[in-house]
Protein backbone atom coordinates (compact mmCIF):
# COMPACT_ATOMS: atom_id res chain seq x y z
CA UNK A 1 0.00 0.00 0.00
CA UNK A 2 1.46 3.53 -1.19
CA UNK A 3 1.16 6.19 1.31
CA UNK A 4 -0.88 8.14 -0.77
CA UNK A 5 -3.38 5.15 -0.36
CA UNK A 6 -2.95 5.27 3.24
CA UNK A 7 -3.72 9.10 3.45
CA UNK A 8 -6.79 8.26 1.50
CA UNK A 9 -7.90 5.86 4.04
CA UNK A 10 -7.04 7.83 7.11
CA UNK A 11 -9.08 10.91 5.69
CA UNK A 12 -11.60 8.40 4.69
CA UNK A 13 -11.75 7.09 8.54
CA UNK A 14 -11.43 10.52 9.62
CA UNK A 15 -14.66 11.68 8.13
CA UNK A 16 -16.40 8.34 8.96
CA UNK A 17 -15.69 8.95 13.03
CA UNK A 18 -16.50 12.69 13.03
CA UNK A 19 -19.71 11.51 10.75
CA UNK A 20 -20.66 8.87 13.45
CA UNK A 21 -19.78 11.47 16.05
CA UNK A 22 -22.24 14.46 14.86
CA UNK A 23 -25.31 11.89 14.87
CA UNK A 24 -24.95 10.94 18.05
CA UNK A 25 -25.87 14.21 19.63
CA UNK A 26 -29.04 15.01 20.40
CA UNK A 27 -30.64 11.63 20.60
CA UNK A 28 -32.59 10.69 23.92
CA UNK A 29 -33.02 7.94 25.11
CA UNK A 30 -35.50 8.80 27.86
CA UNK A 31 -38.84 7.25 27.91
CA UNK A 32 -41.73 9.84 29.28
CA UNK A 33 -44.50 8.86 31.41
CA UNK A 34 -47.97 9.24 29.63
CA UNK A 35 -51.48 7.94 30.19
CA UNK A 36 -52.01 6.19 27.21
CA UNK A 37 -50.48 2.92 26.87
CA UNK A 38 -50.42 2.63 22.83
CA UNK A 39 -48.30 5.85 23.12
CA UNK A 40 -46.26 4.20 26.11
CA UNK A 41 -45.71 1.16 24.20
CA UNK A 42 -44.64 3.23 20.62
CA UNK A 43 -42.20 5.00 22.79
CA UNK A 44 -40.71 2.08 24.28
CA UNK A 45 -40.28 0.45 20.86
CA UNK A 46 -38.92 3.41 19.55
CA UNK A 47 -36.59 3.87 22.40
CA UNK A 48 -35.62 -0.12 21.67
CA UNK A 49 -34.36 1.23 18.31
CA UNK A 50 -32.35 4.04 19.08
CA UNK A 51 -30.66 2.14 21.41
CA UNK A 52 -29.93 -0.59 19.04
CA UNK A 53 -28.45 1.96 16.91
CA UNK A 54 -26.13 3.41 19.31
CA UNK A 55 -25.08 0.32 19.93
CA UNK A 56 -24.63 -0.13 16.04
CA UNK A 57 -23.02 3.11 16.23
CA UNK A 58 -20.78 2.93 19.11
CA UNK A 59 -19.69 -0.72 17.60
CA UNK A 60 -18.75 1.00 14.35
CA UNK A 61 -16.92 3.67 15.84
CA UNK A 62 -14.60 1.14 17.88
CA UNK A 63 -14.00 -0.48 14.44
CA UNK A 64 -12.80 2.19 12.35
CA UNK A 65 -10.54 3.43 15.30
CA UNK A 66 -9.18 0.18 15.49
CA UNK A 67 -8.68 0.77 11.89
CA UNK A 68 -7.16 4.00 12.18
CA UNK A 69 -4.41 2.59 14.79
CA UNK A 70 -3.57 -0.66 12.95
CA UNK A 71 -3.43 1.95 9.70
CA UNK A 72 0.68 3.05 10.66
CA UNK A 73 1.02 -1.28 10.99
CA UNK A 74 2.88 -2.83 8.35
CA UNK A 75 0.53 -5.39 7.97
CA UNK A 76 -2.88 -3.01 7.47
CA UNK A 77 -4.38 -4.02 4.26
CA UNK A 78 -3.09 -7.44 3.67
CA UNK A 79 -5.64 -10.09 4.62
CA UNK A 80 -4.99 -11.89 8.12
CA UNK A 81 -5.95 -15.43 6.13
CA UNK A 82 -3.85 -15.59 2.87
CA UNK A 83 -1.38 -12.87 3.07
CA UNK A 84 -2.55 -11.44 -0.11
CA UNK A 85 -3.36 -7.58 -0.28
CA UNK A 86 -6.84 -6.70 0.05
CA UNK A 87 -8.61 -3.85 -2.38
CA UNK A 88 -8.46 -0.36 -1.97
CA UNK A 89 -11.61 -0.21 -2.94
CA UNK A 90 -12.71 -3.03 -0.07
CA UNK A 91 -10.71 -0.64 2.36
CA UNK A 92 -12.07 2.40 1.38
CA UNK A 93 -16.03 0.90 1.30
CA UNK A 94 -14.98 -1.16 4.72
CA UNK A 95 -11.47 0.04 6.32
CA UNK A 96 -11.83 -2.04 9.07
CA UNK A 97 -11.99 -5.06 7.12
CA UNK A 98 -9.02 -7.67 7.96
CA UNK A 99 -9.52 -10.40 4.95
CA UNK A 100 -9.70 -9.75 1.25
CA UNK A 101 -13.13 -10.56 -0.41
CA UNK A 102 -12.32 -14.44 -1.34
CA UNK A 103 -11.22 -14.59 2.50
CA UNK A 104 -14.43 -13.23 3.96
CA UNK A 105 -16.88 -14.93 1.28
CA UNK A 106 -15.48 -18.27 2.31
CA UNK A 107 -15.34 -17.30 6.13
CA UNK A 108 -19.52 -16.39 5.32
CA UNK A 109 -19.86 -19.72 3.72
CA UNK A 110 -18.03 -21.54 6.55
CA UNK A 111 -15.52 -22.74 4.51
CA UNK A 112 -11.72 -22.17 5.28
CA UNK A 113 -8.53 -21.93 2.55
Amino acid sequence: MTETQRREIKSHLMQGLDSLSTQWVGESLVVENCPDETDFASQLAQQGVNVAMLHRRMTRMRELENALKRLHETDYGTCEECSEEIGLARLKANPSARLCVSCQSALEDGLSH
